[in-house]
């Protein structure tokens, strides 16, 4: 049974001990350490703000735990610190330090993770500047959401583009009123509007939710996509 930590926004990161332009690259072995222990596993998963390391002896270490890590690979040996958010048989999941993101040779982005939320459109600025008042509050379906953006529809057309400015109020597990610039729009084939935008002017407190909503997602995502590959394997 997967376990997961509550999200912490707190990270650090070591001077490396070499690095070169390759970077780390996945299957590294790599050492796990933790106060009086010490563990040996692999890398097998780096995306966003996630790392997986199985390893047989997983169950020493608790959610919450700090951790020192000590990546072997290729492009070098790679040594930082960070924290155990999840774990399940035979793996531990523990945070990619934004700082470390740009050390991984394969491409690192805020990965955007696929979602079925709510949540209202409560005004919007068109992108001449001028505000458009709404009659009432807009219904609106979350699909997609990072830490920089979201992708959502909505069933009225508002006739706004790119440049416009929109007032929301999402339920991300938690209420959260933000704005949010939409860099696209289109029409969908069962007559919806699908907008993607990215957030502007996130409060402290609200980003730190949001970051811990996309990782608890992501984790989650990540342990339920194994299980299907697994089990399709087994039943091959």
């Amino acid at each position: 049974m997967m376990k997961m930590a509550a999200a912490r926004s707190s990270y650090s990161l070591t001077d490396e001990t070499y690095h070169s332009p390759s970077g780390i690259l996945l299957h590294s072995r790599t050492v796990v350490e933790k106060a009086s222990f010490v563990s040996t596993g692999i890398l097998t998963y780096a995306e966003g703000d996630i790392l997986e390391i199985e390893m047989s002896e997983y169950k020493v270490f608790e959610l919450g735990d700090t951790v020192k890590l000590t990546v072997y690979s290729p492009g070098g040996i790679y040594i930082f610190e960070s924290t155990v958010v999840a774990k399940d048989h035979g793996a531990l999941i523990i945070i990619n330090p934004p700082q470390n993101r740009n050390l991984f040779a394969e491409k690192r982005e805020n990965p955007r993770i696929t979602v079925k939320e709510d949540g209202r459109v409560l005004s919007v600025q068109m992108a001449d500047g001028s505000d458009r008042l709404l009659e009432d509050k807009i219904d609106l379906s979350v699909h997609n959401v990072s830490v920089s953006g979201i992708g959502f529809t909505i069933r009225e057309d508002l006739r706004i583009g790119r440049g416009a400015v929109v007032h929301l109020h999402l339920d991300l597990g938690v209420e959260m009123a933000c704005r949010a610039e939409i860099a696209r729009t289109e029409r969908t084939e069962n007559g919806e509007f699908y907008f993607g935008a990215q957030f502007i002017d996130l409060a402290k407190d609200k980003a730190n939710s949001l970051r811990a909503y996309v990782l608890k997602k992501q984790v989650e995502t990540h342990f339920r996509t194994k299980r299907e590959e697994t089990a399709k394997r087994v039943f091959k």
